[in-house]
């Protein structure tokens, strides 16, 4: 069944992303050039929106197995928040496709996607120690109500925690998003080992395994369309929901953020580089977009597209295959790892930034 889950979402997304594709085309909610300026030598505009057949086939597949996938640990409110969260994101997204919004109105939908997440009772409870320990996080909490026996609570430390962490993982694909077939890629690859971990012995969610394989099927089929050169774009809301779906699963797998974080870390590590090279060095806004991002800066050294998506699809399939073979203190040394060839890459590029602006 969850084999055949997966391969329905891969053909399913397939074609509702044709649909979708003729529908922005229709309505004309396609790229602007003017406002992206990694696309600007792009003369024929390509049409957004691809998330959202991203998000309508992963919501219908799992509508379908409703009852064999909270049959175990995932619970109806689980998936009824996961849903209605992606739906903000979704349409926030779109909205920001067809009028522009600013920075500060683009963060309200993530940031309500969060809230809907921490009220439907998913949440980060504690933090693993790789030396034995756990760190926890729900000291601090109070009962609003009870609902046929399941409380609705607020747990300070970990509903901070879980805001914190979506939002990183949002907005850390949502920066990346700047190369065809990149994101959408890595959503696919990234789904794909956590439902691995998820059949593990040491995790054993299988109804966790079959959300993550039918996200990665929907991502691989919608990956048809957007490989380069695109003729589909995810759009705002799509590249925010794979960040979305990605932190998700690593929190519904049993906290499992160090997987997500080598899942996500070269794109994690050019994000703070970014932030830190605006902020710090440049004085101006984080999220004023330019083309400091590292598959940018490749760009300019002269790579082509696809020795790009290969790079960064090997080193999240590298990385996250270590985490389906180490634990502990190796998947804290595999981290330093990542760190440091991260680091490498992006000095590689900026240097060569640097060089050329002089």
């Amino acid at each position: 069944m969850m084999v055949w889950s997966s391969l329905l979402a891969v053909a399913a997304a397939t074609g509702v992303s044709f649909l979708i594709r003729k529908i922005a085309l229709h309505y004309k909610i396609v790229d602007r050039p003017d406002l992206s300026p990694q696309r600007k030598d792009i003369k024929k505009r390509v049409p957004l929106l691809g998330g959202t057949a991203i998000w309508l086939v992963f919501f219908i597949i799992t509508a379908l197995q409703l009852i064999d996938l909270t049959s175990g640990y995932l619970l109806p409110k689980h998936l009824a928040g996961i849903w209605l969260a992606g739906g903000i994101i979704i349409i926030g997204g779109g909205l920001d496709d067809v009028f522009n919004l600013s920075p500060l109105k683009q963060l309200i939908f993530p940031l309500v996607a969060c809230l809907v997440i921490i009220g439907s009772g998913i949440g980060v409870a504690y933090i693993s120690n790789p030396f034995g320990n756990t760190i926890s996080l729900t000291q601090i909490q109070w009962v609003l109500f009870t609902d046929h026996g399941l409380p609705y609570q607020i747990t300070v430390w970990a509903d901070i925690f879980t805001v914190v962490w979506l939002m990183l993982t949002m907005y850390t694909t949502k920066l990346l998003d700047g190369v065809d077939g990149l994101v959408s890629g890595i959503g696919a690859i990234g789904g794909i080992i956590i439902g691995l971990l998820c059949l593990s012995t040491t995790v054993q969610q299988p109804e966790t395994a079959s959300l993550a394989f039918i996200f990665a099927g929907a991502c691989l089929g919608f990956l048809v369309w957007n490989l380069a050169p695109a003729r589909l774009y995810l759009g705002e809301g799509g590249a925010l929901f794979i960040g979305f779906m990605l932190g998700i699963l690593a929190i519904l797998s049993g906290g499992k953020i160090a997987t997500a974080l080598l899942i996500l870390g070269l794109p994690l590590l050019d994000l703070l580089a970014v932030i830190i090279r605006r902020v710090v060095i440049e004085h101006k806004s984080p999220f004023k977009g330019d083309l400091s991002h590292l598959h940018f800066q490749l760009q300019q050294r002269g790579w082509k597209t696809g020795q790009i998506i290969l790079v960064y699809y090997a080193i999240t399939l590298a990385f996250g295959l270590s985490t389906l073979i180490f634990g502990g203190v190796i998947k804290i040394i595999m981290l330093g790892i990542l760190l440091v060839l991260g680091l490498s890459l992006v000095l590689y590029a900026s240097l060569h930034t640097t060089q050329s602006q002089r």
